[in-house]
């Protein structure tokens, strides 16, 4: 037997092992798998197993010794204790060879270039085996081996394909003789670098493997020469294929696969042997794209005419994407390269349409078609500040760039006032596409100047486009005057869109019709019934209010008091197991730490499990599909006999086992039309009475919704902002959809988009860039917004607040749901319905706006367009990487990740193909603990989330001088070099559980620093009382700010403090921590000096007397304040100041020493108090009785102040007692965080 047998006979009886020995067993395996490539390599080098002498023989015997143990006990170990030593014995003997194998790979290298050309079954066992070695040497590499070994395998795979190709063309092996020999010398270096890797540093692997990819690629003249002549047998060759088409079309397929990496490679790398070509290499990298496509789907169908064409055509890209690598080229093969380059786009274009496959040339207009006139404001904002520029490339061209300017700036005025009648006439829409076009090309060609990407024809192309823009205005101007149009411009400009803000226009709770009976009905069952776990369903179609009514049931006081632990989650049609155990995680313990989402999906299950163990809970799961979601979580909910339940909403009936169903599902019906008219007349009429001229217009909208809720309030959104003259057109056209279903929410949904004023839009249609049912924060959705540059600006209004207004417009048009409020009222997070996310990603496809991709699927399979503008990922960070996806002109990337990768990952990838990227969100994808120093190369970025353990920010960030957003998620504390330099930043925020988390600011050279006067949001830094006055001065229009203030130097004199921040005169909301070292029982004396403007103040651990509390309770425009962790300390808190908050509506407690809390009998104290919240309070007996005398007070929230609650409950009788029996007092020791 020899030895490739031997080690193929271990490698199975390995298999057998039990999986407690796996990781020391996949060591053994490794090293067998090593030197059964060793041996093989040996072979095609010439030497038989007698020229290996002793070394063969001592490696046999070990094997002898191992297959002895397998006769003796029937398979090679035993289970036993001596198992592990056996098994580091047989490893150790196999490390034994090392030595001698390396100098025999030394050999194998001076033999392969004398021998004769290797068999080319024989190569490909070698390869075969050798993968096999690599992805083992990936598997226990770490951060940057483990690139070049993924590039090794990626170029051994190629070689691999490139061989069978070969084959598949007919081409025997003697006219592959060089091709086989290079071939050879590359898989033995590869061999003897993959077999070293166990035993050498990582960077010196990393310098051979990078020197061994040098010689793959045909950069050295001889080594082109020798894939140009195979490339050049197989073009010429007339071999039939085979029997078997499938795997002719599998052959080509991979060697296709495989020849898009090298173009993409060349791609990313940005370097081209002549820059003219950039352009065609892109298209043809799209084609050859699609054409790997068309070889999947439709393989079967190719008749030999179209095998030999798409062979040919495989051969020809082979040689241009080879001739690529040269670093240069003659003049000569550059003509012939470029001419067959465009031979070859020609035949491309012939085969996707045979199989009518989408090109990127097919229409004449495909750039977005979203809100176009926002999109050329925004535009004429940044040419603006380009010609400003005095150096680089930007400032050679700032004449063309001001002439360009001034002709849009007359364009787009031109363009207003066709807005209406662009529709009407298709001379005025071709006019209208003719602009928009140049606009975005005008912005390409200024971004890729900005980021290095310079023609060589440079200036030229902006002469040409300038051009252009001239040619375009003198055809506007004779439009204009042979139109007339002065007539009509005073209408168009005149009419403009009211956006109602966050503060005129309160959320209130959602107007509920109809469901009264229902609730009660499945409330009953929630609490009553058996005590085994059981599950209550909610059943009904599209739009009939399920989510709603388990809401309503939810958030109903007696549901909240009867269970210990309440969470909700949303499943959806396309769910992760990971994502929704960490849902549910967050509702039980809150914000939730990196850890969690680096844990895996068994320890995340466990750990809810313990979480839930012996309590009374109640876990809804919305929007169910079918019943593997309920199978994957089951395990995770005890089952202990406490009375929980799980509540379920479905459209369907089997998504639950009916012997875990406490009774049958609760079929949802719909609304009767006295309730569709009530619901109807509370969205249009609040306080009104119908109008009697509308009486039968409004039955008829009644009728026309069917009894759903959605379809009603959806319409009456619409209604609502048009003129009542026009309502019956708009009831015509939604009563003439005859299809039911699907279609029929199309067009409503359809008739609700039209009608939405153009900024909106692209608003609305973001919201399908997440996944489905998911709650967005107000705060993420509005800072992408801005960035994206969908909010226009206005002089008296901050973007951020424009911003929040075009959100309060979407929810009063009901297309957007509230889904929290903050403490204030103010929308927190917000959501769409299914069906309205859906028509969202299928309107944002049909025009353009963005492209959502979805699993390796679609990835592999999409065609990019050339324009492509926005790209949103939902998969795995490895399929997306595998994809090589080139859209150089996405200026959006948003990434979803399916789970969580818990190791590093290098995303220059990312960075090589996007430049021109204004937002990159990161935040699903933990970056270990070092920042991805690619992101600064992405100088147009504007909107930047990373996340990971991070702990250093490198100081050319600065770079990013235009980033307006910065987040990172992280627990660690870095500081920020440079941040003066970042001028344009708006909301600077670093997340993290961990006490330390935040940032600190370099304070040298303070006095000379700019002022960051853009900034808005900062959250979390770090200050000493030294430097807190010089630094918050540098945010002169901070309105949101969290600080954690730290001691320096010496503690003498730390005490004696004053908190001087009323210069920030723009201050709304501030978090203040103190952070006092281990010196816990000291008490500071600590003065405020707040800004007038504060409205919402958070402190912990000061450690302060309640005799400071005036100076917040005079604070004039305060509305939530949180005394959390020993913000304050003393016994008593004593308010007998007159009036004090006298506008706060919203007071926490927690975690505080205090036992009375005292007030005069005054209402001056509180008079606008909505809630209160005491937590942790443990020895807190008495609360204001006064409280009872606020007819404002809607909720009392106690949690673990046992000593509290004869307190609390004397102040609800009074409440009562005074006719205010809304009142609500929530008294527990086992409850949810979700306040």
């Amino acid at each position: 037997m020899d030895l490739s047998t031997c080690v193929d006979s271990a490698l199975y009886d390995l298999e057998k092992l039990d999986d407690g020995y796996y990781m020391k067993s996949w060591l053994l395996r490794q090293g067998l798998r090593n030197l059964r490539t060793f041996h093989l390599c040996a072979r095609i080098c010439g030497h038989d197993d007698a020229s290996l002498g002793g070394l063969l023989s001592r490696i046999e015997s070990a094997f002898s010794d191992m297959r002895k143990a397998d006769r003796r006990t029937g398979r090679i170990f035993v289970q036993d204790e001596e198992v592990s030593a056996e098994l580091d014995d047989y490893h150790d003997e196999i490390k034994y060879f090392k030595r001698e194998i390396h100098e025999w790979y030394i050999n194998f290298l001076d033999c392969s270039r004398q021998s004769c050309s290797p068999n080319r079954d024989e190569l490909l066992v070698v390869i075969d085996s050798l993968l096999e070695n690599v992805e083992d040497s990936i598997k226990e590499s770490v951060f940057p081996l483990v690139e070049q070994l993924e590039a090794l395998l990626e170029k051994l795979i190629f070689l691999q394909n490139f061989i069978r190709f070969t084959a598949l063309r007919g081409i025997d092996d003697t006219h592959l003789g060089h091709l086989l020999t290079h071939i050879k010398a590359v898989v033995v270096h590869a061999a003897h670098h993959s077999y070293m890797c166990q035993f050498e540093e990582d960077e010196r692997m990393v310098v051979k493997i990078s020197g061994l990819l040098q010689r793959i690629k045909p950069v050295d003249p001889q080594v082109y020469e020798t894939y140009v002549q195979a490339l050049t047998a197989s073009k010429s060759s007339r071999q039939s294929h085979t029997a078997a088409p499938e795997m002719d079309g599998h052959v080509l397929e991979d060697f296709l696969h495989s020849l898009l990496s090298n173009l993409w490679e060349i791609l990313w790398s940005g370097t081209f042997p002549i820059f003219s070509t950039k352009d065609h290499l892109q298209i043809l990298y799209e084609g050859l794209r699609a054409l790997n496509n068309i070889l999947k789907k439709h393989a079967k169908n190719f008749d030999q005419k179209l095998w030999d064409l798409t062979a040919v055509m495989v051969c020809d890209a082979g040689l241009v994407i080879c001739s690529l690598f040269l670093d240069a080229t003659e003049d000569d093969l550059a003509k012939e390269m470029d001419h067959m380059l465009f031979d070859l786009l020609e035949r491309i274009k012939l085969i996707r349409a045979k199989f009518s496959e989408e090109s990127s040339e097919g229409s004449k207009f495909n750039f977005p078609k979203v809100d176009e006139l926002g999109f050329i404001d925004f535009l004429l904002e940044n040419l603006t500040e380009f010609t400003s520029w005095e150096a680089g490339p930007i400032a050679l061209a700032k004449r063309q760039i001001q002439t360009i300017q001034e002709e849009l700036v007359f364009l787009r005025s031109f363009l207003g006032k066709i807005v209406e009648l662009r529709n009407e006439q298709e001379e005025f829409q071709c006019l209208w596409n003719r602009v928009v076009e140049l606009a975005f090309r005008v912005e390409f060609l200024i971004d890729s100047l900005v980021v290095g990407d310079i023609p060589d024809s440079f200036p030229t192309p902006f002469d040409s486009i300038a051009e252009e823009v001239k040619i375009t205005k003198l055809d506007a101007l004779n439009i204009f005057d042979s139109k007339g149009l002065d007539i009509k411009v005073k209408k168009v400009a005149e009419s403009s869109n009211y956006f109602p803000s966050e503060r005129s226009m309160p959320i209130i709770k959602d107007d509920i019709v109809g469901f009264d009976d229902e609730a009660k009905s499945i409330i009953d069952r929630l609490e009553r019934g058996a005590k085994q776990l059981q599950i209550v369903a909610i059943v009904g179609m599209p739009g009939a209010g399920k989510t709603t009514l388990a809401k309503m049931v939810y958030n109903d006081f007696s549901i909240v008091s009867h269970f210990h632990v309440c969470a909700w989650c949303c499943v959806s049609q396309v769910y992760n197991k990971k994502n929704l155990l960490l849902e549910i995680l967050t509702y039980i313990f809150g914000k939730l730490s990196n850890e969690y989402f680096e844990m895996s999906e068994d320890d995340l299950a466990f750990k809810l499990f313990r979480s839930l163990k012996q309590r009374k809970y109640l876990i809804v799961l919305d929007d169910v599909w079918d019943i593997s979601a309920w199978n994957s979580l089951e395990a995770s909910f005890p089952k202990d006999a406490c009375g929980s339940r799980i509540m379920l909403t479905s459209r369907h009936l089997d998504v639950a086992p009916k012997d875990k169903l406490d009774r049958e599902p609760h079929v949802l019906r719909q609304l009767t039309n006295d309730e569709g008219w009530k619901l109807l007349k509370a969205k249009l009429f609040p306080r009104d009475d119908w109008p009697p001229t509308l009486c039968e217009l409004g039955m008829q909208i009644v009728e026309t919704c069917k009894g759903l809720p959605l379809t009603i309030v959806i319409l009456a959104g619409t209604l609502a902002t048009v003129d009542q003259r026009g309502w019956k057109e708009v009831v015509e056209h939604i009563s003439s959809s005859t299809v039911p279903g699907m279609e029929q929410w199309k067009n409503m949904f359809e008739l609700s988009y039209r009608y939405l004023p153009d900024e909106l839009k692209p608003c609305l249609l973001y919201f399908g860039a997440f996944p489905e049912d998911q709650e967005l924060a107000t705060k993420k959705l509005t800072w992408l917004w801005i960035a994206e540059g969908f909010v226009r600006k206005s002089q008296s209004k901050s973007l951020e607040d424009k911003a929040k207004d075009y959100l309060m417009h979407l929810i009063s048009r009901s297309l957007v749901l509230v889904a929290k409020q903050s403490s204030t009222g103010k929308v927190k997070t917000c959501r769409v319905h299914d069906l309205l996310h859906q028509f969202c990603i299928i309107k944002a496809k049909e025009e353009r706006f963005f492209q959502l991709l979805q699993g390796y699927d679609e990835l592999s399979s999409f065609n990019e367009p050339h324009n492509l503008r926005r790209l949103y990922i939902y998969s795995k960070l490895e399929h997306f990487k595998d994809s090589r996806l080139f859209c150089p002109r996405v200026r959006c990337l948003l990434f979803s990740h399916k789970g969580y990768r818990a190791i590093s990952f290098n995303l220059s990838f990312i960075i090589g193909v996007f430049k021109l990227l204004r937002v990159l969100d990161l935040s699903k994808i933990p970056e270990g603990f070092t920042f991805p120093r690619e992101v600064e190369i992405l100088v147009h970025l504007r909107y930047l989330a990373v996340r990971g353990m991070i702990n250093s920010i490198p100081s050319s960030v600065a770079n990013l001088s235009n980033l307006e957003t910065f987040i990172v998620f992280s627990s660690a504390k870095f500081q920020i070099d440079n941040i003066w330099n970042l001028k344009k930043l708006r909301h600077l925020q670093i997340n993290g559980t961990h006490f330390q988390a935040g940032f600190s600011v370099p304070c040298d050279y303070l006095d000379s620093s700019a002022e960051l006067c853009n900034l808005d949001t900062c959250s979390t830094i770090h200050l000493s009382w030294e430097n807190l006055e010089k630094i918050l001065r540098k945010f002169p229009n901070i309105h949101k700010l969290k600080v954690k203030l730290i001691k320096h130097g010496a503690s003498t004199g730390e005490s004696n403090k004053v908190l001087v921040l009323d210069y920030l005169s723009k201050l709304e909301s501030l978090n203040v921590s103190h952070y006092s070292g281990w010196m816990f029982s000291r008490q500071w004396q600590i003065e405020f000096c707040f800004p007038s403007n504060l409205r919402k103040l958070t402190l912990s651990d000061f450690r302060l007397s309640w005799s400071k509390m005036s100076a917040i309770g005079n604070l004039p425009n305060l509305e939530v304040l949180k005394l959390l962790e020993n913000a304050f300390i003393g016994k008593i808190w004593s308010m007998e100041d007159e009036r004090q908050f006298p506008k706060l509506s919203f007071l926490k407690l927690e975690g505080l020493d205090i036992v009375r809390w005292t007030a005069s009998e005054s209402e001056d104290h509180l008079p606008c108090l909505v809630k209160l919240v005491l937590r942790n309070c443990f020895e807190l007996k008495e609360v204001p009785s006064c409280l009872g005398n606020f007819s404002t007070l809607q909720m009392i929230e106690v949690f673990r102040c046992s000593n509290a609650t004869s307190s609390v409950n004397q102040i609800q009788e009074e409440q009562v007692s005074m006719g205010n029996e809304d009142l609500k007092v929530l008294i527990s020791s086992s409850i949810s965080k979700s306040s």
